[in-house]
């Protein structure tokens, strides 16, 4: 008989393969033999690579779709079929139902927060007027109410201690989104001149605040006076108006290539292609959603062996500073001399990043946390 414990990981919007929920947390708790980790997601044609690992990929609409109105009944009906003794969730409109489980079942509740909901939608565009206001005041009611229902937090960035007030009530732990991929022993630093041909990248979600134009402006700049340069960009986005504006801005560009489908890209896939590039460029406009944040990619851009371009912010200079990892310049009006002057006289990687940026390095917090939950 298999005395498995059940544990169910619910999302709306996040691939039911997602790197934390699959790779990162499911992982660390399938490979322990004494959890069945069911991740309900977004869809996905990836199968689980455990077998104590189980996906239900059952969402297929659009961000802004009505359906996700009808998401929670989709979970409620999947929670009914396994009965687990431990549910995670991580998106806020799923709270409500998650209140209604414990209230009827007692089953365990953690709420994985990734993201600072409710500065999201302050600081984003997709909701505007009342829309926006609204979705304000159903994130923070949930929220707040969670502290009543919800038995522990796990916090995906260290600035969400200080920013979510309604966490201080129960416990928690901070879970960052450190990398899976295994450390590159490169034996040599690396060094660039200004005549090399360089292949740049842009990796992840591709957005306003995520900088996708100022990258595609700032690498025409460069090929100005470096036309063996190239730029890729692989990623996802939700904003189909801000996407047509970067298709809009390469329509003309060979040397710069825009890899993006209606779902998220395999993380799988987006590896090969920092893998294969030579500069990692992460052009994030410093608002005050970003700032107090640490950019997940940086880990596995440190963990490969990629130099880095970020915007002058302090603790994540100092952080990449450590490795030799990366140079800072202004996107929005860069000194292209400059940066080529100090990208041909900077050697990277004179030391090595080592387990400090790994996941597994948590995975001890992760484990004795979620047994201390089960066992109140």
């Amino acid at each position: 008989m298999d005395d498995k414990i059940k544990i169910l990981i619910a999302s709306v919007l996040k691939p039911a393969d997602d790197v934390r929920s699959c790779y990162k947390i499911g992982q660390s708790l399938a490979q322990t033999n004494k959890y069945e980790v069911n991740i309900i997601g977004f869809n996905s044609k990836k199968k689980a690579k455990h077998q104590n690992i189980f996906l239900f990929p059952i969402f297929k609409f659009k961000r802004n779709s009505f359906k996700r109105l009808l998401a929670p009944f989709s979970i409620l009906k999947i929670y009914l079929q396994l009965k687990p003794k431990l549910i995670l969730v991580n998106t806020p409109e799923l709270l409500w139902v998650m209140f209604l489980i414990r209230i009827l079942f007692g089953t365990k509740i953690i709420y994985d927060i990734q993201e600072n909901y409710g500065l999201n939608i302050k600081q984003n565009q997709i909701y505007r007027g009342i829309a926006k206001s609204l979705a304000l005041l159903y994130i923070r009611i949930n929220e707040n109410l969670s502290k009543h229902f919800i038995d522990g937090f796990i916090l995906a960035e260290n600035i969400y201690e200080k920013q979510l007030k309604f966490i201080h009530k129960k416990p928690y732990i901070k879970l960052l989104n450190k990398s899976t991929e295994e450390i590159q022993k490169g034996t040599n630093p690396i060094k660039f001149t200004k005549s090399d041909s360089l292949k740049f990248i842009y990796s992840g979600t591709i957005g306003k605040e995520y900088g996708t134009i100022e990258a595609i402006e700032f690498c025409k700049k460069l090929y100005n006076i470096n036309s063996k340069i190239t730029l890729t960009i692989i990623g996802y986005s939700t904003n189909i108006q801000y996407l047509k504006l970067v298709k809009e801005a390469i329509r003309n560009d060979v040397y710069i290539q825009l890899k993006t489908d209606e779902k998220p890209i395999p993380q799988s896939e987006i590896i090969t292609e920092i893998n294969n590039s030579d500069i990692a460029i992460l052009p994030y406009q410093l608002n005050p959603n970003i700032s107090g944040r640490f950019p997940t990619k940086i880990y596995d851009y440190l963990a490969l062996r990629k130099p880095m371009v970020i915007p002058p912010h302090t603790q994540w200079k100092a952080y990449l500073d450590q490795y030799q990892a990366g140079i800072c310049t202004e996107f929005n009006n860069p000194d292209i001399e400059s940066f080529m002057q100090e990208l041909s006289s900077t050697t990277f990687y004179k030391k090595h990043p080592k387990d400090e940026i790994q996941w597994n390095t948590q995975e001890t917090l992760l484990i004795e946390f979620i047994k201390k939950i089960l066992s109140k």
